[in-house]
């Protein structure tokens, strides 16, 4: 496995990426939501945010690295795609403090950019890490669809990079994600 640093994300894109997604998400927010009385559930929140933040991360990576850095166009491609150096990269997105959720079925082991938001838009957690299919935890035998992956086992992860927040342990010892304040 290649390094991580392949990707050229650094504090900086991402603290960007975050800021901007975070922009888009009050604006639609304002535009839709409050304006229109609608009330959305977290989990469509979640793919909203899921869904600005490719489109933030497809433009200013484009951007910043200089070449071409695609965003899905359906669900059988890669979340984003890196033209120069020919990888993918998954977004795992939750609103939790602890776990991210994946697809049960999927076969290949992927590098992850694995982000929680939260705070209205205005915290995010940012971190890369390669995954294999083994490293995710089975929920099916509970009657649960998706896989997870906790964020006591990315902390304990030595080649993980953290782009923005942290990850520490409470005083009961369980490991919380801790979100960035953007705004």
């Amino acid at each position: 496995m290649a390094s991580l640093r392949v990707f050229g994300i650094d504090k900086t894109i991402a603290l960007e990426i975050a800021q901007e997604t975070s922009r888009c998400m009050l604006d639609f927010k304002s535009d839709f939501m409050d304006k229109y009385g609608v009330n959305l559930s977290n989990k469509l929140i979640s793919e909203l945010v899921g869904k600005i933040f490719e489109v933030q991360c497809e433009q200013i990576l484009t951007k910043k690295l200089g070449y071409e850095v695609r965003k899905e166009k359906s669900d059988k491609e890669p979340d984003l795609f890196f033209t120069k150096i020919k990888r993918p990269l998954e977004v795992k997105l939750t609103s939790t403090a602890n776990a991210w959720t994946g697809g049960e079925f999927s076969k290949r082991p992927f590098d992850y950019l694995l982000v929680s938001w939260g705070g209205n838009f205005g915290e995010f957690f940012m971190a890369l890490v390669h995954l294999e299919k083994k490293d995710w935890k089975s929920n099916f035998k509970s009657n649960f669809y998706g896989p997870s992956y906790s964020a006591k086992k990315l902390h304990e992860r030595q080649d993980k990079i953290v782009l923005l927040g942290s990850l520490e342990e409470t005083p009961r010892g369980a490991i919380k994600i801790i979100r960035k304040k953007i705004v």
